[in-house]
């Protein structure tokens, strides 16, 4: 059975996986702020301040794509209802964490192969030799899969515990429609 796109955003439980979804990437956000702050008071003799503001916003690029993806997965994938066991809980929780990965990992991916095309070289002075540079584009890849794989390892408790928690939500405030997702259709 196929489901249109239509039929698809028209399923309910969008609002609560996008709270979870924001606090995940609120979570996230506080988290690296809190890991630039106490590294930045460590070494501010050393480095500059423009330092931080860059990895802020490094990690703000990594947050933003996982939490979208961890709300869609839990909105359109595997939605976590009221009526699941723990186990099932676990293994949506788990789900989500593996698809905001994905998520985060296309993003990282695209933005690698946009870098690729970027000219580090004078344009004219080169006469356009090679506008893209491929091993670039591979490192990119493989450094996008690496922080994918190392972001799904290292979120992997905060996804289980919002998934767990969103169950434990959704139990005193049961839904006036059944949920259902991707995977139970």
């Amino acid at each position: 059975m196929s489901i249109s796109l239509k039929q698809l955003l028209r399923r309910h439980g969008a609002f609560v996986s996008g709270i979870t979804g924001i606090a995940v990437v609120v979570f996230l956000v506080a988290q690296d702020i809190v890991r630039l702050f106490v590294n930045y008071v460590g070494i501010s003799a050393l480095v500059p301040a423009d330092f931080a503001v860059q990895s802020f916003g490094y990690a703000l690029l990594q947050a933003i794509p996982f939490g979208l993806g961890f709300f869609l997965s839990l909105w359109l994938v595997a939605p976590i209802a009221e009526e699941l066991r723990v186990g099932h809980v676990l293994t949506r929780a788990i789900l989500a964490t593996g698809i905001a990965s994905t998520v985060l990992f296309i993003v990282l991916a695209v933005l690698a192969i946009v870098d690729a095309f970027s000219s580090g070289n004078s344009l004219f002075g080169n006469s356009f030799p090679n506008p893209f540079d491929g091993d670039g584009a591979a490192q990119g890849l493989l450094r996008a899969l690496s922080s994918a794989i190392n972001t799904f390892i290292a979120h992997l408790p905060l996804g289980v515990l919002a998934g767990i928690l969103l169950w434990i939500w959704r139990k005193d405030h049961p839904p006036k429609r059944p949920l259902e997702g991707i995977i139970d259709v």
